[in-house]
């Protein structure tokens, strides 16, 4: 005896396109490198709780890898969550002191704090001797890679 309880008829789903294929790809991979940056981001503001309190030189590059890492975690929030208004360190209306002024876009923005946050790895982490710092250094600078490359892949197509 066939019985139908709790079975329903399937619809077909409508077949997608090749083009969307490749649009919902690549937007994958601009999340996952997204994410992987937030990832190093998290890691390396988060490790002032960690071991390594009483080395003064690994307090020393852990300083200055949360220095360059906080400007990108601020930029992934503004990012991620509603904008903020920037302009509050202007004291005066011909002042032209602004390091990074509102873009329009919160991506662009986030990739332009994410070249200045490399350089400024390339320049100002030289000479670590910590294989543990050197491995989170590493990691930092593969997530700001990552994500460039894939902002600027995806904002190509």
């Amino acid at each position: 005896m066939n019985t139908s309880v709790g079975t329903k008829a399937r619809k077909k789903q409508p077949a997608l396109s090749a083009e969307a294929g490749v649009a919902s790809a690549d937007e994958h991979q601009f999340q996952v490198s997204l994410l992987s940056l937030e990832n190093a981001c998290m890691r390396i503001l988060d490790s002032e709780y960690a071991e390594g309190r009483r080395d003064t030189e690994h307090l020393y590059w852990q300083q200055r890898l949360m220095n360059i890492a906080k400007p990108v975690s601020l930029a992934l929030a503004e990012y991620k969550g509603p904008r903020h208004f920037h302009h509050h360190y202007r004291r005066r209306a011909d002042d032209e002191s602004i390091f990074h002024p509102v873009l329009e876009n919160a991506a662009d923005m986030l990739a332009q704090v994410c070249q200045d946050a490399l350089k400024s790895c390339r320049s100002q982490l030289v000479g670590i001797q910590d294989e543990k710092m050197t491995r989170t250094c590493g990691m930092f600078e593969n997530a700001l890679q990552g994500f460039l490359m894939r902002c600027k892949e995806y904002k190509d197509k």
